[in-house]
């Protein structure tokens, strides 16, 4: 499978086979990341035995397209090829509320008038 079969050009992040070439119940499995962000395309292609009897193209999320990794590869390599986002702590979020800027007030120039005569 080449990128010139989808009609556009796509990196290609993994890939997985099982069988041998000319097995009826063998297939191959690319995944392959999309110019958004956190999209990924899984294309399988694969005997007439197999799941991918017609070639199938598959949409994923970033965590989608992981958790098939991680299946498929195992965790540490799922990881090194898509990265887990960085979690925001409770630090940058108490950072960013003091980091406001208050508006200064201003002083009253005029005289406080206390009733009396």
């Amino acid at each position: 499978m080449t990128n010139v079969d989808l009609g556009v050009q796509l990196e290609v992040v993994a890939q997985h086979s099982e069988g041998y070439f000319g097995d009826p119940a063998g297939f191959e499995e690319l995944l392959y990341h999309t110019k958004t962000a956190n999209s990924f395309l899984l294309v399988g292609k694969g005997g007439y035995n197999s799941k991918y009897s017609a070639t199938v193209v598959r949409q994923l999320t970033r965590k989608q397209a992981q958790d098939y990794l991680v299946e498929v590869m195992g965790e540490e390599e799922a990881y090194k090829i898509i990265p887990q986002p960085a979690k925001k702590t409770a630090k940058k979020a108490a950072a960013k509320k003091t980091t406001t800027r208050k508006s200064a007030t201003k002083k009253s120039t005029a005289k406080k008038s206390t009733g009396k005569k």
